[in-house]
């Protein structure tokens, strides 16, 4: 018996969906719900990034990047994998989630104290007195986000993600709002600290009111050993993920201080941040998905396919536009001052792209259940970035950032294999689908960039239309020469038909 099978087996069963209408067309519903605001999103925290970034130094950049990196795997531990458990499981009682709550709660508040006594450890280890104030400040948010994960993921679970998003709109407009108007006000790294003050805080006060629920008391009684073990198995995964997608950060600050990891955390952020509004949210609809699906193979590896190509066709070709006008959007985005950013942020923006990629098998591990298999992968995984960034670092800070590709290059088709060795699925296709997706969008970026080539000295913000229109003209070049790319786009075609259909 799996463990989202014996969390449910002592609660009535609820209809199982009747076709596949009622759950895809609420399913594109959601999907719809999620482009517009986290598109909306994606827009305000781009402005973030570009107002920022004219008035902060890498510096400021670089002290809250030191913090983040090393107290982020906090936000592991005060969910501990337990919104993805009350996500998964097959039902859950409302004893059930409160109990999710307090365990929740109590994470939070334990982290938050943690925070505050190593915040002097941390400056002492980044040789940076400024980090202690940064960390202590920063460590209240992990109370607030601790006491309302079960509010998300309860709004998840029923695919009513449009009203989650609309409270991180809310929160992304005050957070760029406050943090702009502070950073001008000359607070530097500050401006940043309240940004995710703000971003935490909104949430913890809208998310109880709009679920419409308070938690119970905790119950002793109610069936909790499946959803703990399964939240256990969860927290081993991303923590060991976390450190293993951070260590970069943190050996870069460590090693080259807080000026170059300034450098080099805007092209990580800059980058990451739109994809971060992206991304995960497509994961917990792809998840809340596929674990209604855990019984019929056949239309769970449809649903992975077509995922992949919604994820992996925008990533990628978006991600290829950076690529081949890196210099212009450096100048667009953050300014002619950061120029020296430009060779990470071409190499991040690939490193992305091939992270992309693997998402779908995480899918997989969760949605059935396989934490032992997900956190046996997760291990493997992180010896091999491990060793890449080692290995990366004897050549400075530039051969990091080569590390940060180098890993995901190899990781991704073993993630697709691995899980469906694990599930007993045959994920075969999705490493085909992925080849296809990295080659018709390296085909693009390679057009795009022989185009900026030929139009030096124009403006920043035409390159960037100039490359924008490459990578357009290839892809239709693409799509008049091969059936599979026409295929591949009638796919994306259909899945925005469904999104924005009301």
């Amino acid at each position: 018996m799996t463990g989202a099978a014996a969390a449910g087996s002592q609660a009535p069963q609820p209809p199982r969906p009747q076709g596949g209408d009622g759950l895809g067309k609420r399913a594109a519903k959601a999907a719809g719900q999620t482009i517009w605001t986290q598109g909306l999103r994606i827009a305000l925290q781009l402005g973030n990034v570009v107002v920022l970034a004219r008035l902060l130094d890498d510096r400021a950049y670089g002290v809250v990047g030191m913090v983040t990196a090393v107290v982020g795997v906090a936000t592991i531990f005060q969910d501990f994998g337990l919104s993805t458990a009350a996500i998964q499981g097959r039902t859950l009682s409302h004893g059930q989630r409160s109990n999710l709550w307090w365990i929740n709660t109590a994470a939070g508040l334990a982290l938050t104290g943690i925070g505050v006594v190593i915040a002097p450890l941390l400056a002492s280890f980044y040789h940076e007195p400024a980090v202690a104030g940064v960390c202590a400040a920063i460590a209240p948010t992990f109370l607030m986000a601790g006491m309302v994960n079960q509010y998300r993921a309860d709004l998840n679970r029923k695919l009513l993600v449009g009203r989650a998003l609309a409270v991180d709109l809310t929160a992304a407009a005050l957070a760029l709002a406050l943090g702009a108007l502070t950073a001008a006000w000359g607070w530097s790294y500050w401006a940043l600290v309240v940004q995710r003050i703000v971003t935490a805080l909104v949430p913890f006060v809208s998310l109880p009111v709009i679920a419409g629920w308070l938690p119970r008391w905790y119950d002793r009684r109610e069936p909790m050993r499946a959803l703990l073990g399964f939240g256990v198995q969860m927290v081993g995964t991303q923590m060991v993920s976390y450190l293993a997608s951070n260590l970069d950060s943190i050996l870069m600050g460590r090693l080259f201080g807080a000026g170059t990891l300034g450098l080099y955390n805007r092209a990580v952020q800059t980058l990451r941040t739109p994809l971060n509004q992206f991304r995960p949210q497509v994961t917990t609809l792809g998840l809340s998905v596929v674990a209604k699906l855990q019984d019929d193979d056949e239309r769970t590896l449809a649903y992975l396919r077509r995922g992949q190509l919604a994820l992996g066709y925008p990533v990628f070709l978006t991600m290829g536009m950076v690529v081949a006008a890196a210099p212009a959007v450096v100048s667009v985005v953050l300014g002619d001052h950061w120029l020296s950013v430009v060779p990470y942020m071409r190499l991040v923006a690939v490193g992305e792209g091939l992270t992309t990629l693997s998402m779908v098998g995480g899918w997989i591990y969760t949605s059935r259940a396989l934490g032992r298999a997900y956190l046996r992968y997760t291990l493997f995984s992180a010896v091999i970035r491990l060793v890449s960034i080692i290995i990366g670092a004897h050549f400075g800070a530039l051969g990091v950032a080569y590390a940060y590709v180098a890993s995901p290059l190899v990781l991704w088709p073993v993630s697709l294999l691995w899980s469906g060795r694990a599930s007993g699925l045959g994920t075969v296709p999705l490493v085909w689908n992925g080849l296809r997706i990295l080659a018709v969008s390296a085909a693009a970026t390679a057009a795009a960039w022989g185009l900026c080539a030929l139009v030096p000295g124009l403006p920043a913000i035409v390159v960037c239309l100039v490359a924008a229109v490459g990578i357009f003209l290839a892809m239709a070049l693409l799509w008049l020469a091969l059936p599979i790319v026409r295929a591949d786009m009638r796919d994306l075609a259909t899945m925005t038909r469904m999104m924005f259909k009301r």
